[in-house]
């Protein structure tokens, strides 16, 4: 599963996550630009992997396609886009603030919405490259209960990214949409479960190796969604 001299736009890049899928994704000889809303903490990241940082508010569209451009234009070439970029929300409906709602879909569905776009017309021209993003399990499940409005979110980043895939046939863009079936290992998750046992979460290091193996399928073996799940 190699990737050598591949770009990969990573967005949400200086998250865990996406730190896992730089490493990876950097170890089969993919190049990455990373980019994030913490500038200065991406930059260093991108750095040590021998790629670009760079630091702009995915929510904002002109910047979102400025990047892509310029990404193109410093680093000769564009094959595909990695969107980690989303929000979690907790607790049930009668007492949901409606600032969640648009929390929600911005973090979730509008992000993805604008990276997408600004990336499909570079993979459109060449007919081939890869999109990823990230559903989760209440998607997958069809029901989120005291998770509603995130469900609902990623249900919708979910089924905007399979009616891209549609829209892709009779080309090599391959599109992938993970759904973490439980809780992933994360130092935030760590700060925020205390009392949990991590070594019952999902190793974000296997999600970095989910997406690796979708994107190193030829449309003849392609791999549309992958739900990865905790031990058992």
């Amino acid at each position: 599963m190699r990737l050598d001299g591949k770009v990969y736009l990573l967005t949400g890049g200086g998250g865990a996550v996406a730190a896992s899928i730089a490493e990876v994704f950097a170890g089969a000889g993919a190049r990455l630009a990373l980019a994030d809303i913490h500038g200065e903490t991406v930059k260093e990241r991108a750095e040590k992997l021998g790629g670009l940082g760079f630091g702009l508010d995915l929510t904002d569209y002109a910047a979102t396609q400025a990047l892509v451009g310029e990404v193109q234009s410093r680093m000769g070439r564009l094959d595909g886009l990695i969107h980690t970029v989303g929000g979690f929300a907790f607790g049930p409906v009668r007492d949901a603030d409606p600032e969640v709602y648009d929390r929600m879909f911005e973090r979730n569905v509008k992000t993805l919405f604008y990276a997408v776009r600004a990336v499909l017309p570079v993979l459109l021209e060449q007919k081939e490259g890869f999109i990823a993003g990230f559903a989760a399990a209440p998607a997958w499940e069809g029901k989120g209960p005291h998770k509603a409005l995130y469900a609902a979110a990623k249900s919708a980043a979910a089924t905007f990214l399979r009616s891209v895939d549609g829209e892709l046939e009779g080309t090599d863009i391959r599109v992938a949409i993970l759904y973490p079936m439980g809780t992933i290992d994360t130092p935030d998750n760590r700060q925020d479960l205390p009392g949990a046992d991590p070594s019952q979460w999902i190793d974000p290091r296997e999600i970095a190796q989910a997406l690796l193996f979708a994107a190193s399928r030829s449309r003849r073996g392609r791999v549309l969604e992958l739900p990865i799940f905790p031990p058992r």
